[in-house]
């Protein structure tokens, strides 16, 4: 890992912006990320550290290098991940996970608000592909998650997907996915951050899914997400594809939406619907 960051922080600085030559310096040297990364899971020991820096030598160098820079921290016996430190991690691991996973899409990835989300979700929808493979079609993140009304604490992050008419054990593989999600060390060390800070831990992710041939056809749910949402994977753009034929067809009916200042908010269809008359949408 350490080899792999020098490399980054020397080639591509940008993604660290805003921070000092000495961090840069000491990020690049061998075992500082090792050491950060495995601090972002849980507090540890000097032991247990040398776990991952075998070297003795070279780890207690580190670790006072980490510690002037404010990256680290130590509580007694044992070392501690600081604010600056975690966020310092997260960028790092968000960029070697960009620069190795070219089927998320980034622009929408970047709509969400958190960097610690940012990093898991990509993980996950990672998972997703990997667990179903070329029956996978979309992964879509609608709700608080992308809109300024998430709370930590208190809102749960909304995930929808799209799979082939022909998948079969979906319920079991979306827990296969979720359960290698919560061994990853993004979950982990999003997880232990949040909980330091006082919460419950990682939300909870409420996941949904449909086949294909359900999804053309139009779901309420889908009002939810044609302002506010972020397409993670879209095999030949097919959720954006429904998403655009909606806004037509809600174009056409005269649709209003109104929302309140608490963030609720409700849909008129269609304003002068008359009585007895039913309304169509179709999107396939």
């Amino acid at each position: 890992m350490s080899n792999g960051t020098s490399s980054l922080i020397s080639c591509r600085g940008s993604t660290l912006l805003g921070y000092s030559m000495s961090k840069l310096s000491v990020l690049s040297r061998d075992g500082a990320t090792d050491v950060l990364l495995r601090l972002c899971t849980r507090e540890a020991r000097f032991k247990e550290l040398n776990e991952a820096v075998t070297n003795t030598r070279t780890l207690t160098k580190r670790l006072k290098e980490l510690a002037a820079e404010g990256l680290i921290q130590k509580a007694g016996v044992c070392y501690m991940i600081t604010s600056e430190g975690f966020d310092t991690a997260l960028k790092l691991a968000e960029f070697k996970r960009k620069s190795g996973c070219k089927r998320v899409d980034q622009e929408e990835l970047a709509k969400i608000r958190y960097g610690w989300m940012r990093i898991s979700l990509m993980r996950l929808t990672e998972l997703f592909q990997k667990e179903f493979g070329d029956e996978l079609i979309s992964v879509v993140l609608y709700g608080s998650a992308v809109k300024s009304s998430f709370q930590l604490g208190r809102s749960d992050i909304d995930l929808f997907y799209i799979v082939e008419d022909d998948a079969r054990k979906i319920w079991q593989i979306e827990e296969i996915v979720f359960k290698g999600f919560q061994s990853t060390w993004e979950y982990r060390a999003c997880d232990y951050w949040l909980k330091a800070q006082g919460f419950y831990g990682y939300p909870e992710v409420t996941a949904a899914s449909l086949q294909k041939s359900y999804a053309k056809k139009f779901q309420p749910v889908y009002l939810d997400m044609i302002s506010h949402r972020a397409v993670l994977y879209d095999v030949e753009d097919f959720f954006q594809n429904l998403m655009k034929k909606l806004g037509e067809a809600l174009k056409a009916l005269g649709t209003i939406r109104i929302e309140h200042p608490d963030g609720t908010y409700l849909w008129f269809l269609k304003p002068d619907i008359a009585p007895g008359e039913s309304i169509e949408i179709s999107l396939g």
